[in-house]
């Protein structure tokens, strides 16, 4: 795969940046604290270096939950170590507001050094020269090293053979079940864990044993019914389990439209024209905490969220069901550096100490996240059960992060814009407006047009 320019005009960027807009609605974030107000400057609470000192901007989305983890936990130890060094948090309003703005200053040259970014934003960046190669500064690292990362976490913070970002926490979806619905129709067994779907055909007897749609509640739910980048990805788990694939290794061209995504496609279909899953059009607000779902697909980020809105929900949580693999969509966040950014020596200490196992695992604890580096998953957050629920384990992450069937969130230029064109289709087919082959027929249409466009502006 060849690799991108090293500089962009204003102009071309610009240009680039009104046909990505489109497919910037990003979800599939963890459930935090309310963000604040776009471009809302960090606090002081911490005891920052001198003015006349480096400073190294941060931009992430998060609110004061993590406005206050930087600038009241990691940024007084980091100027422990480096009092040299000035640190300054910028909260922005959305992963929208984010990936716009980073377009937008990277376009005048005045980009920020740092931002905790999507995975998929990185080879749309980097593509563009915009990222910078980390290589040389993790050679000079005692612990950034390949082993020390869950394998595929490592290769998408990879662009054309180089490093470009660090990779942070990760997660990948499995199945979660409502233990008072599966108890509601016998299917607890006699130890208190719920009698777990081995198969799609066993999800879907259990989502039929489940369902009242006259009373609002489903055996299950689709993870995203925006029609956007989520609503895909949620497609692609169940893709990955029926055993295709969402794209080539050199993503050229896109292979969804294959018996497995018609099977994946029209098995969830089905599901919802017998009832049996929460229709598109219908509130998903608050209905796993209330009880009004029988099964989804989430991982530990979410879990948090869940005792915040019911506090007495009681779950569990089990590794995916069959069709031909067990398999989920290994996604994350990144630390990316940017290759204008005028401090860039100076946010490389901050990488690197924020990289280091006792900084990765606090920050792990904000949110219970899992990070990427595998050493940690043995400290004590991740022993045991999740705040006394029986059958909710951490070790049922861990389990499903090694399964063979697994596979990366694709990072790939072009990614964002042709997701929008492919959840536009399968939202036509989850609407009954259009068959399963017709909708997937079009959305390789029109997401290989978009990926030809892309590749061909940036020479690919």
């Amino acid at each position: 795969m060849s690799a991108g320019p090293t500089h962009v005009s204003r102009r071309t960027f610009l240009q680039w940046t009104a046909f990505s807009m489109a497919g910037a609605a990003m979800a599939a974030c963890a459930p935090t604290a309310a963000p604040a107000s776009t471009d809302q400057t960090g606090s002081e609470a911490a005891a920052a270096p001198s003015a006349d000192t480096p400073t190294v901007a941060f931009w992430l989305i998060g609110g004061q939950q993590w406005d206050d983890f930087y600038n009241l936990t990691i940024f007084p130890k980091f100027y422990e170590v480096h009092p040299e060094i000035k640190m300054e948090t910028t909260i922005l309003g959305s992963w929208t507001d984010l990936y716009n703005k980073l377009v937008t200053s990277a376009a005048g040259g005045v980009p920020p050094e740092l931002a905790r970014q999507k995975d998929f934003f990185t080879p749309d960046f980097a593509v563009r020269g915009i990222m910078q190669p980390l290589d040389d500064y993790a050679a000079a690292s005692d612990h950034i090293t390949t082993d020390a990362y869950l394998p595929l976490a490592w290769e998408n913070s990879h662009w054309d053979g180089k490093l470009v970002a660090m990779p942070l926490h990760i997660f990948i979806h499995y199945l979660h079940m409502s233990n008072e619905l599966f108890g509601g129709v016998g299917l607890m067994n006699e130890d208190g864990t719920p009698q777990v779907p081995d198969n799609w055909d066993q999800l879907k007897e259990t989502a039929a044993a489940i369902s009242r749609p006259d009373e609002g509640v489903y055996g299950t739910m689709l993870r995203s019914y925006g029609g956007e980048e989520d609503t895909v990805n949620f497609f692609h788990v169940m893709l990955a389990q029926a055993g295709g694939e969402f794209i080539d290794a050199n993503y050229e061209k896109f292979l969804f439209n294959s018996e497995a995504g018609l099977d994946a496609l029209t098995f969830q279909v089905g599901l919802i024209k017998e009832g049996l899953c929460l229709p598109p059009g219908a509130s998903t607000e608050g209905v796993i905490e209330n009880n009004k779902v029988g099964m989804w697909w989430h991982a530990a980020n979410y879990w948090v969220a869940y005792l915040d809105n019911n506090p007495d929900f009681q779950w569990s949580t089990a590794i995916n069901p069959e069709r031909v693999t067990r398999g989920a969509v290994l996604r994350g966040n990144h630390l990316g550096m940017y290759a204008a950014a005028k401090a860039k020596d100076a946010a490389w200490k901050f990488v690197d100490f924020a990289m280091t196992p006792e900084i990765d695992y606090l920050y792990a604890q904000t949110a219970n996240y899992f990070t990427a580096r595998v050493e940690n998953w043995s400290k004590p957050m991740y022993e045991g059960n999740y705040e006394g629920r029986q059958n909710v384990l951490y070790s049922t992450e861990i389990e499903q992060y090694m399964l063979p069937g697994n596979q990366p969130q694709p990072i790939f230029p072009g990614y964002q814009e042709s997701t929008f064109k492919i959840g536009a289709q399968l939202m036509e087919a989850y609407l009954g407006t259009k068959t399963p082959q017709e909708a997937l027929a079009q959305a390789e249409k029109e997401a290989n047009e978009v990926l030809g466009q892309v590749r061909a502006q940036f020479g690919l």
